[in-house]
Protein backbone atom coordinates (compact mmCIF):
# COMPACT_ATOMS: atom_id res chain seq x y z
CA UNK A 1 0.00 0.00 0.00
CA UNK A 2 1.55 3.46 -0.84
CA UNK A 3 2.36 6.02 1.86
CA UNK A 4 0.14 8.60 0.01
CA UNK A 5 -3.84 8.49 -0.23
CA UNK A 6 -7.23 10.05 -0.33
CA UNK A 7 -9.65 10.00 2.38
CA UNK A 8 -12.96 8.73 1.73
CA UNK A 9 -14.18 11.85 2.21
CA UNK A 10 -12.02 13.56 -0.59
CA UNK A 11 -13.13 10.60 -3.04
CA UNK A 12 -16.92 11.99 -2.83
CA UNK A 13 -16.17 14.85 -4.60
CA UNK A 14 -13.81 13.72 -7.11
CA UNK A 15 -15.18 12.69 -10.11
CA UNK A 16 -14.80 9.42 -11.73
CA UNK A 17 -13.87 9.38 -15.93
CA UNK A 18 -15.60 7.13 -18.20
CA UNK A 19 -14.24 6.56 -22.01
CA UNK A 20 -16.61 8.05 -24.69
CA UNK A 21 -15.65 5.10 -26.56
CA UNK A 22 -17.85 3.40 -23.53
CA UNK A 23 -20.40 5.38 -24.35
CA UNK A 24 -20.75 5.12 -28.30
CA UNK A 25 -19.79 1.63 -28.80
CA UNK A 26 -20.48 -0.10 -26.18
CA UNK A 27 -23.60 1.25 -23.18
CA UNK A 28 -25.77 0.58 -26.36
CA UNK A 29 -24.95 -3.45 -25.83
CA UNK A 30 -25.95 -3.90 -22.36
CA UNK A 31 -28.81 -3.46 -20.13
CA UNK A 32 -29.29 -1.02 -17.49
CA UNK A 33 -28.03 -3.37 -14.83
CA UNK A 34 -24.57 -4.33 -16.99
CA UNK A 35 -24.02 -0.54 -17.31
CA UNK A 36 -24.39 0.39 -13.54
CA UNK A 37 -22.23 -2.71 -12.97
CA UNK A 38 -20.02 -1.65 -15.16
CA UNK A 39 -19.70 2.08 -14.00
CA UNK A 40 -20.09 1.02 -10.15
CA UNK A 41 -16.79 -1.15 -10.37
CA UNK A 42 -15.23 1.28 -12.26
CA UNK A 43 -15.57 3.90 -8.99
CA UNK A 44 -14.78 0.73 -6.89
CA UNK A 45 -10.98 0.61 -9.23
CA UNK A 46 -10.53 4.04 -8.37
CA UNK A 47 -11.35 4.23 -4.60
CA UNK A 48 -9.22 1.37 -3.97
CA UNK A 49 -11.58 0.13 -1.06
CA UNK A 50 -10.29 -3.11 0.14
CA UNK A 51 -13.40 -3.21 2.35
CA UNK A 52 -15.66 -3.54 -0.64
CA UNK A 53 -16.90 -7.00 -1.11
CA UNK A 54 -19.00 -8.69 -3.42
CA UNK A 55 -21.63 -8.83 -0.98
CA UNK A 56 -21.55 -5.11 0.10
CA UNK A 57 -20.95 -4.01 -3.77
CA UNK A 58 -24.38 -5.82 -4.77
CA UNK A 59 -25.85 -4.48 -1.88
CA UNK A 60 -24.95 -1.14 -2.48
CA UNK A 61 -26.74 -1.03 -6.11
CA UNK A 62 -29.77 -3.25 -5.03
CA UNK A 63 -28.63 -6.19 -6.88
CA UNK A 64 -28.14 -10.42 -6.46
CA UNK A 65 -24.25 -11.53 -5.96
CA UNK A 66 -25.32 -14.01 -8.85
CA UNK A 67 -26.60 -11.35 -11.41
CA UNK A 68 -24.12 -8.71 -10.43
CA UNK A 69 -21.75 -11.38 -11.43
CA UNK A 70 -23.25 -12.21 -14.21
CA UNK A 71 -22.72 -8.65 -15.52
CA UNK A 72 -19.16 -8.61 -14.91
CA UNK A 73 -18.89 -11.79 -16.93
CA UNK A 74 -21.16 -9.85 -19.47
CA UNK A 75 -17.90 -7.38 -19.94
CA UNK A 76 -15.60 -9.93 -20.12
CA UNK A 77 -17.06 -11.42 -23.50
CA UNK A 78 -16.89 -8.03 -24.54
CA UNK A 79 -13.10 -7.37 -23.23
CA UNK A 80 -13.61 -4.65 -21.00
CA UNK A 81 -12.54 -6.82 -18.18
CA UNK A 82 -11.24 -9.64 -16.78
CA UNK A 83 -12.96 -12.52 -13.70
CA UNK A 84 -9.86 -13.45 -12.87
CA UNK A 85 -11.08 -15.43 -9.83
CA UNK A 86 -14.47 -17.08 -9.03
CA UNK A 87 -13.47 -17.57 -5.10
CA UNK A 88 -12.99 -15.20 -3.80
CA UNK A 89 -14.75 -12.95 -7.16
CA UNK A 90 -12.15 -10.85 -8.59
CA UNK A 91 -12.05 -8.52 -11.59
CA UNK A 92 -9.68 -6.68 -13.60
CA UNK A 93 -10.96 -3.86 -15.68
CA UNK A 94 -9.05 -2.98 -19.30
CA UNK A 95 -8.93 -0.52 -21.30
CA UNK A 96 -11.17 0.32 -23.68
CA UNK A 97 -10.12 -0.88 -26.99
CA UNK A 98 -10.52 1.82 -29.74
CA UNK A 99 -11.24 -1.21 -32.00
CA UNK A 100 -14.32 -1.61 -33.05
CA UNK A 101 -16.23 -3.51 -30.18
CA UNK A 102 -16.31 -7.25 -30.67
CA UNK A 103 -18.43 -9.59 -28.32
CA UNK A 104 -16.52 -13.23 -27.35
CA UNK A 105 -18.15 -16.33 -26.76
CA UNK A 106 -15.69 -17.54 -23.96
CA UNK A 107 -17.90 -20.91 -23.89
CA UNK A 108 -17.27 -22.34 -27.23
CA UNK A 109 -13.53 -21.86 -26.80
CA UNK A 110 -14.00 -24.48 -23.20
CA UNK A 111 -11.95 -27.52 -25.27
CA UNK A 112 -9.62 -24.93 -26.65
CA UNK A 113 -8.78 -23.91 -23.24
CA UNK A 114 -8.45 -27.35 -22.30
CA UNK A 115 -5.93 -28.55 -24.87
CA UNK A 116 -3.76 -25.34 -24.64
CA UNK A 117 -3.66 -26.21 -20.80
CA UNK A 118 -2.09 -29.80 -21.58
CA UNK A 119 0.06 -28.08 -23.98
CA UNK A 120 1.94 -25.47 -21.21
CA UNK A 121 1.55 -27.94 -18.21
CA UNK A 122 4.51 -25.70 -16.46
CA UNK A 123 2.10 -22.99 -15.58
CA UNK A 124 -1.36 -22.13 -15.19
CA UNK A 125 -2.36 -19.71 -17.82
CA UNK A 126 -4.14 -16.64 -16.62
CA UNK A 127 -7.56 -14.96 -17.80
CA UNK A 128 -5.87 -12.53 -19.25
CA UNK A 129 -3.89 -14.61 -21.79
CA UNK A 130 -7.03 -16.57 -22.29
CA UNK A 131 -8.62 -13.42 -23.40
CA UNK A 132 -5.71 -12.33 -25.71
CA UNK A 133 -5.95 -16.13 -27.52
CA UNK A 134 -9.50 -15.32 -27.75
CA UNK A 135 -9.22 -11.87 -29.42
CA UNK A 136 -6.81 -13.17 -31.99
CA UNK A 137 -8.47 -15.97 -33.11
CA UNK A 138 -11.73 -13.48 -33.51
CA UNK A 139 -9.50 -11.00 -35.03
CA UNK A 140 -8.32 -13.45 -37.56
CA UNK A 141 -11.06 -15.92 -37.91
CA UNK A 142 -8.18 -17.97 -36.71
CA UNK A 143 -10.07 -21.62 -36.01
CA UNK A 144 -8.37 -22.89 -32.62
CA UNK A 145 -7.42 -26.04 -33.98
CA UNK A 146 -4.76 -23.61 -36.47
CA UNK A 147 -3.74 -21.90 -33.01
CA UNK A 148 -3.43 -24.95 -31.34
CA UNK A 149 -1.13 -26.31 -33.73
CA UNK A 150 1.13 -22.97 -33.51
CA UNK A 151 0.83 -22.90 -29.79
CA UNK A 152 2.05 -26.92 -30.17
CA UNK A 153 5.37 -25.73 -32.92
CA UNK A 154 6.38 -22.80 -30.11
CA UNK A 155 7.01 -25.46 -27.05
CA UNK A 156 8.34 -27.32 -29.34
CA UNK A 157 10.77 -24.71 -29.76
CA UNK A 158 11.18 -22.65 -26.65
CA UNK A 159 9.59 -25.55 -24.09
CA UNK A 160 6.76 -25.86 -21.97
CA UNK A 161 7.64 -22.94 -19.97
CA UNK A 162 7.09 -20.96 -22.60
CA UNK A 163 5.41 -17.16 -22.42
CA UNK A 164 2.26 -16.40 -24.16
CA UNK A 165 3.52 -13.21 -25.86
CA UNK A 166 5.96 -15.06 -28.05
CA UNK A 167 3.04 -17.02 -29.09
CA UNK A 168 1.19 -14.48 -29.67
CA UNK A 169 3.95 -13.05 -31.42
CA UNK A 170 4.33 -16.28 -33.81
CA UNK A 171 0.51 -16.43 -34.43
CA UNK A 172 -0.06 -13.38 -35.27
CA UNK A 173 3.29 -13.16 -37.95
CA UNK A 174 1.38 -16.36 -39.33
CA UNK A 175 -2.29 -14.58 -40.05
CA UNK A 176 -0.71 -11.45 -41.08
CA UNK A 177 0.81 -13.47 -44.06
CA UNK A 178 -2.24 -14.86 -44.59
CA UNK A 179 -1.93 -17.99 -42.60
CA UNK A 180 -5.04 -18.83 -40.54
CA UNK A 181 -6.33 -22.00 -42.00
CA UNK A 182 -5.40 -25.38 -40.63
CA UNK A 183 -4.35 -26.33 -43.95
CA UNK A 184 -2.17 -23.19 -44.74
CA UNK A 185 -0.25 -23.30 -40.97
CA UNK A 186 -0.02 -27.12 -41.86
CA UNK A 187 1.81 -26.48 -44.99
CA UNK A 188 3.80 -23.48 -43.41
CA UNK A 189 5.01 -26.11 -41.03
CA UNK A 190 5.18 -28.97 -42.71
CA UNK A 191 7.66 -26.45 -45.61
CA UNK A 192 9.62 -25.39 -42.54
CA UNK A 193 10.11 -28.98 -41.08
CA UNK A 194 11.51 -29.79 -44.47
CA UNK A 195 13.79 -27.26 -45.24
CA UNK A 196 14.79 -26.62 -41.38
CA UNK A 197 18.10 -29.02 -42.60
CA UNK A 198 19.13 -26.17 -45.45
CA UNK A 199 19.16 -23.21 -42.69
CA UNK A 200 19.88 -25.20 -39.67
CA UNK A 201 23.89 -24.96 -40.59
CA UNK A 202 23.04 -21.35 -41.06
CA UNK A 203 21.34 -20.81 -37.34
CA UNK A 204 24.18 -22.68 -35.98
CA UNK A 205 26.86 -20.43 -37.67
CA UNK A 206 25.47 -17.65 -36.20
CA UNK A 207 23.95 -19.01 -32.91
CA UNK A 208 25.47 -22.52 -32.47
CA UNK A 209 23.05 -22.94 -28.98
CA UNK A 210 19.58 -21.97 -30.68
CA UNK A 211 17.09 -23.53 -32.30
CA UNK A 212 16.31 -22.95 -35.58
CA UNK A 213 12.46 -21.41 -35.92
CA UNK A 214 9.58 -19.81 -38.26
CA UNK A 215 11.04 -16.34 -37.97
CA UNK A 216 14.50 -17.83 -39.05
CA UNK A 217 12.60 -19.94 -42.37
CA UNK A 218 11.11 -16.18 -43.14
CA UNK A 219 14.44 -14.64 -43.42
CA UNK A 220 15.85 -17.62 -45.30
CA UNK A 221 13.31 -17.48 -47.96
CA UNK A 222 13.98 -13.77 -48.27
CA UNK A 223 17.43 -14.56 -48.91
CA UNK A 224 17.46 -17.50 -51.26
CA UNK A 225 13.78 -16.38 -52.89
CA UNK A 226 13.73 -12.68 -52.94
CA UNK A 227 17.06 -11.86 -53.42
CA UNK A 228 18.53 -15.15 -55.06
CA UNK A 229 21.45 -15.74 -52.65
CA UNK A 230 21.92 -19.74 -53.08
CA UNK A 231 22.52 -21.45 -49.58
CA UNK A 232 26.17 -21.54 -49.97
CA UNK A 233 26.38 -18.08 -50.19
CA UNK A 234 24.20 -17.78 -46.94
CA UNK A 235 26.48 -19.47 -45.08
CA UNK A 236 29.41 -18.52 -46.31
CA UNK A 237 28.34 -14.35 -45.65
CA UNK A 238 27.69 -16.22 -41.59
CA UNK A 239 31.01 -17.67 -41.50
CA UNK A 240 32.48 -14.76 -43.13
CA UNK A 241 31.20 -11.56 -40.88
CA UNK A 242 31.10 -13.74 -37.59
CA UNK A 243 27.52 -11.93 -36.80
CA UNK A 244 25.57 -13.02 -33.64
CA UNK A 245 22.29 -13.10 -34.77
CA UNK A 246 20.34 -13.83 -37.53
CA UNK A 247 18.86 -10.48 -37.58
CA UNK A 248 22.87 -9.02 -38.40
CA UNK A 249 22.94 -11.50 -40.66
CA UNK A 250 20.14 -9.81 -42.82
CA UNK A 251 20.99 -6.36 -42.36
CA UNK A 252 24.99 -8.27 -43.99
CA UNK A 253 22.65 -9.97 -46.86
CA UNK A 254 20.87 -6.86 -47.75
CA UNK A 255 24.30 -4.63 -48.16
CA UNK A 256 25.84 -7.27 -50.35
CA UNK A 257 21.95 -7.23 -52.12
CA UNK A 258 22.41 -3.70 -52.51
CA UNK A 259 25.91 -4.03 -53.68
CA UNK A 260 25.02 -6.65 -56.47
CA UNK A 261 27.29 -9.40 -54.51
CA UNK A 262 25.25 -12.68 -54.73
CA UNK A 263 27.56 -15.42 -55.65
CA UNK A 264 29.93 -17.24 -52.94
CA UNK A 265 33.05 -15.77 -55.60
CA UNK A 266 31.33 -12.18 -55.67
CA UNK A 267 31.11 -11.65 -52.00
CA UNK A 268 34.82 -13.47 -51.16
CA UNK A 269 35.65 -10.73 -53.51
CA UNK A 270 33.53 -8.33 -51.85
CA UNK A 271 35.02 -8.66 -48.51
CA UNK A 272 38.27 -8.84 -49.59
CA UNK A 273 38.28 -5.56 -51.56
CA UNK A 274 36.21 -4.35 -48.66
CA UNK A 275 38.46 -3.01 -46.35
CA UNK A 276 40.57 -1.38 -49.72
CA UNK A 277 37.30 0.06 -50.13
CA UNK A 278 37.29 1.54 -46.04
CA UNK A 279 40.43 3.00 -46.59
CA UNK A 280 39.68 4.94 -50.52
CA UNK A 281 36.50 6.13 -48.05
CA UNK A 282 39.00 7.64 -45.40
CA UNK A 283 41.34 8.88 -47.95
CA UNK A 284 37.97 10.26 -49.96
CA UNK A 285 36.61 11.95 -46.47
CA UNK A 286 39.79 13.58 -46.04
CA UNK A 287 40.72 14.92 -49.70
CA UNK A 288 37.03 17.02 -48.57
CA UNK A 289 37.98 17.63 -45.26
CA UNK A 290 35.49 16.07 -43.51
CA UNK A 291 35.10 14.23 -40.37
CA UNK A 292 33.70 11.11 -40.30
CA UNK A 293 33.17 9.49 -36.77
CA UNK A 294 31.68 6.25 -38.85
CA UNK A 295 32.64 5.02 -41.76
CA UNK A 296 30.32 2.13 -42.91
CA UNK A 297 27.31 3.94 -43.82
CA UNK A 298 30.23 6.56 -46.56
CA UNK A 299 31.38 3.02 -48.19
CA UNK A 300 27.82 1.78 -48.29
CA UNK A 301 26.02 4.90 -49.48
CA UNK A 302 28.82 6.58 -51.84
CA UNK A 303 31.99 4.53 -52.68
CA UNK A 304 30.59 1.19 -53.05
CA UNK A 305 28.20 2.73 -56.09
CA UNK A 306 31.02 5.16 -57.53
CA UNK A 307 32.93 1.90 -57.54
CA UNK A 308 30.42 -0.36 -58.98
CA UNK A 309 30.03 2.65 -61.83
CA UNK A 310 33.77 1.94 -62.91
CA UNK A 311 35.22 4.68 -60.78
CA UNK A 312 38.35 3.32 -59.56
CA UNK A 313 40.23 5.27 -56.29
CA UNK A 314 42.58 7.27 -58.23
CA UNK A 315 40.25 8.97 -60.15
CA UNK A 316 38.02 9.33 -56.65
CA UNK A 317 40.54 11.09 -55.05
CA UNK A 318 41.23 13.16 -58.34
CA UNK A 319 37.08 13.99 -58.13
CA UNK A 320 37.39 14.34 -53.88
CA UNK A 321 40.62 17.27 -54.73
CA UNK A 322 38.73 19.13 -57.57
CA UNK A 323 35.54 19.25 -55.37
CA UNK A 324 37.37 20.60 -52.50
CA UNK A 325 39.21 22.90 -54.35
CA UNK A 326 36.17 24.47 -56.10
CA UNK A 327 34.16 24.87 -52.60
CA UNK A 328 31.89 21.45 -53.35
CA UNK A 329 32.87 20.14 -49.96
CA UNK A 330 30.08 17.90 -48.83
CA UNK A 331 29.93 13.96 -50.14
CA UNK A 332 26.63 14.71 -51.53
CA UNK A 333 27.86 17.44 -54.01
CA UNK A 334 30.72 15.11 -54.96
CA UNK A 335 28.05 12.12 -55.73
CA UNK A 336 26.03 15.22 -57.59
CA UNK A 337 29.28 15.38 -59.61
CA UNK A 338 30.14 11.90 -60.12
CA UNK A 339 26.77 11.34 -61.55
CA UNK A 340 27.29 14.43 -63.89
CA UNK A 341 30.43 12.71 -65.27
CA UNK A 342 28.55 9.23 -65.13
CA UNK A 343 25.48 10.15 -67.71
CA UNK A 344 28.52 11.79 -69.57
CA UNK A 345 30.47 8.70 -70.13
CA UNK A 346 33.33 10.20 -68.01
CA UNK A 347 34.83 7.57 -65.61
CA UNK A 348 38.44 7.18 -66.08
CA UNK A 349 40.94 9.86 -64.86
CA UNK A 350 42.27 10.09 -68.47
CA UNK A 351 38.75 10.67 -69.64
CA UNK A 352 37.64 13.39 -66.90
CA UNK A 353 40.79 15.15 -67.23
CA UNK A 354 40.57 15.66 -71.54
CA UNK A 355 37.39 16.68 -70.68
CA UNK A 356 38.68 19.38 -67.93
CA UNK A 357 41.09 19.93 -70.71
CA UNK A 358 39.12 21.26 -73.12
CA UNK A 359 36.38 22.96 -71.21
CA UNK A 360 39.82 24.93 -69.73
CA UNK A 361 40.54 25.80 -74.04
CA UNK A 362 36.46 26.66 -74.09
CA UNK A 363 37.29 29.23 -71.43
CA UNK A 364 40.58 30.81 -73.02
CA UNK A 365 38.34 31.28 -76.46
CA UNK A 366 35.61 32.80 -73.89
CA UNK A 367 37.68 35.18 -72.40
CA UNK A 368 39.13 36.34 -75.78
CA UNK A 369 35.28 36.50 -76.59
CA UNK A 370 34.46 38.95 -74.12
CA UNK A 371 37.55 41.43 -74.36
CA UNK A 372 36.71 41.86 -77.98
CA UNK A 373 32.57 42.76 -76.82
CA UNK A 374 34.35 45.18 -74.05
CA UNK A 375 33.80 42.98 -71.31
CA UNK A 376 36.78 42.42 -68.30
CA UNK A 377 34.94 39.46 -66.29
CA UNK A 378 35.76 36.07 -65.62
CA UNK A 379 33.75 33.19 -68.13
CA UNK A 380 30.53 31.79 -67.01
CA UNK A 381 28.41 28.53 -67.14
CA UNK A 382 26.06 31.11 -69.47
CA UNK A 383 29.09 32.03 -71.23
CA UNK A 384 30.02 28.10 -72.21
CA UNK A 385 26.60 27.14 -72.85
CA UNK A 386 26.48 29.78 -75.11
CA UNK A 387 29.77 28.35 -77.06
CA UNK A 388 28.88 25.31 -76.55
CA UNK A 389 25.19 26.23 -78.55
CA UNK A 390 26.86 28.86 -81.30
CA UNK A 391 29.38 26.09 -82.56
CA UNK A 392 25.99 23.90 -82.74
CA UNK A 393 24.59 26.30 -85.13
CA UNK A 394 27.77 25.01 -87.08
CA UNK A 395 29.59 28.66 -86.78
CA UNK A 396 33.55 28.46 -86.52
CA UNK A 397 35.50 30.04 -83.64
CA UNK A 398 36.28 32.72 -86.16
CA UNK A 399 33.07 33.62 -86.99
CA UNK A 400 31.86 33.95 -83.35
CA UNK A 401 34.53 36.40 -82.78
CA UNK A 402 33.47 38.22 -85.61
CA UNK A 403 30.17 38.49 -84.19
CA UNK A 404 31.70 39.53 -80.43
CA UNK A 405 34.12 42.41 -82.33
CA UNK A 406 30.34 43.94 -83.99
CA UNK A 407 28.90 43.77 -80.15
CA UNK A 408 31.40 45.66 -78.47
CA UNK A 409 29.77 48.59 -77.39
CA UNK A 410 26.74 47.43 -76.66
CA UNK A 411 24.11 47.84 -73.50
CA UNK A 412 24.92 43.68 -73.20
CA UNK A 413 27.52 42.41 -75.37
CA UNK A 414 27.19 38.76 -75.08
CA UNK A 415 22.87 38.94 -75.89
CA UNK A 416 23.89 40.46 -78.73
CA UNK A 417 26.01 37.77 -80.23
CA UNK A 418 23.24 35.64 -80.03
CA UNK A 419 21.51 37.85 -82.03
CA UNK A 420 24.22 38.41 -84.51
CA UNK A 421 24.51 34.87 -85.23
CA UNK A 422 20.81 34.15 -84.86
CA UNK A 423 20.76 36.74 -87.97
CA UNK A 424 23.60 35.21 -89.68
CA UNK A 425 22.13 31.99 -89.51
CA UNK A 426 19.05 33.39 -90.66
CA UNK A 427 20.89 34.45 -93.77
CA UNK A 428 22.61 31.60 -94.61
CA UNK A 429 26.27 33.20 -93.73
CA UNK A 430 28.77 31.52 -92.47
CA UNK A 431 32.23 32.39 -93.26
CA UNK A 432 33.82 35.92 -93.17
CA UNK A 433 33.48 36.88 -96.94
CA UNK A 434 30.03 36.86 -96.23
CA UNK A 435 29.78 39.88 -93.88
CA UNK A 436 29.16 42.27 -95.67
CA UNK A 437 24.98 42.87 -94.91
CA UNK A 438 26.22 44.05 -91.26
CA UNK A 439 25.97 47.79 -91.11
CA UNK A 440 27.17 48.98 -87.28
CA UNK A 441 25.50 52.35 -88.37
CA UNK A 442 22.38 50.93 -88.36
CA UNK A 443 22.65 49.54 -84.97
CA UNK A 444 23.26 45.91 -86.70
CA UNK A 445 20.25 45.37 -87.86
CA UNK A 446 20.13 43.26 -91.46
CA UNK A 447 20.24 45.04 -94.61
CA UNK A 448 18.20 42.56 -96.19
CA UNK A 449 16.24 41.65 -93.59
CA UNK A 450 12.37 41.95 -93.71
CA UNK A 451 10.72 44.24 -91.04
CA UNK A 452 7.23 42.54 -89.79
CA UNK A 453 4.61 44.63 -88.44
CA UNK A 454 2.88 43.73 -85.06
CA UNK A 455 -0.38 42.49 -87.22
CA UNK A 456 1.79 40.63 -89.55
CA UNK A 457 3.59 38.74 -86.05
CA UNK A 458 0.08 37.92 -84.89
CA UNK A 459 -0.97 36.44 -87.76
CA UNK A 460 1.66 33.74 -88.25
CA UNK A 461 1.00 33.00 -84.82
CA UNK A 462 -2.69 32.28 -85.79
CA UNK A 463 -2.35 31.02 -89.18
CA UNK A 464 -0.29 27.69 -87.48
CA UNK A 465 -1.83 25.06 -85.27
CA UNK A 466 1.80 23.96 -83.38
CA UNK A 467 5.34 24.20 -84.09
CA UNK A 468 8.40 22.67 -81.98
CA UNK A 469 11.10 24.45 -81.91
Amino acid sequence: MSFCSFTKEFNKYTSTDIDNKFITSYLPEASGNAVKVYLYGLLACKDADESLTLGKFSENLKLDEDEVKDCFKFWEEWGLLNVISEDPFLVKYLPVSSDKPKKINVEKYGEFNKALQALIPERMITTSEYTAYFNLMEDFSLPPEAMLMIVKYCVDIKGEAIGFRYILKVASDFCQRGLNTVAKIEKELSDYTLRKGEFADIVAAVSPNKKPEVEDLNLYKKWTEDYSFSPDAVLFTAKKTKVKSMAKLDKELSSLYSAKKISVEEIGNYYSEKNKTTETARKIARALSLYVEIIDPVVENYVTPWMNMGYDEETLIFIANFCFRKNRRTLEDMNELVSGLYKNGLITIMSIAEYIKSATADDGFIKTLLAEAGLSRKPTDWDRRNLKAWRGWNFSDEMIEEAAKISAGKSNPMSYVNAVLSGWKAQNIFTPDKITVYSKSAGGKMANSHNYSKEQLDDLIDNIEDIEF
